[in-house]
């Protein structure tokens, strides 16, 4: 019986850790106001974020109308609508 409680308190655990991560992941929308890939920043409405290096390589410009996922004030995603 201590062996089936270990195990589903730990995937109990799992799910909760994961469910945290994709509660604390904020989705912003707007037009991109400004873009410096060199110093990793974006400007997205009327706010800063700092640019991950996965999001680095995508094609956006200034004035773009962008969706994009931001965790800790690092945008993760970047998407053109």
């Amino acid at each position: 019986m201590t062996k089936k409680a270990l195990i589903i308190s730990l995937v109990l655990g799992l799910s909760i850790a994961f469910c945290f991560q994709v509660l604390a992941m904020e989705v912003v929308k707007g037009k991109v106001l400004a873009l410096d890939k060199e110093g990793k920043k974006i400007s997205i409405g009327d706010k800063e974020y700092k640019l991950s290096d996965e999001t680095l390589s995508i094609e956006i410009a200034v004035g773009d109308e962008v969706e994009a996922k931001v965790e800790d004030g690092v945008v993760k995603t970047v998407t053109k609508l």
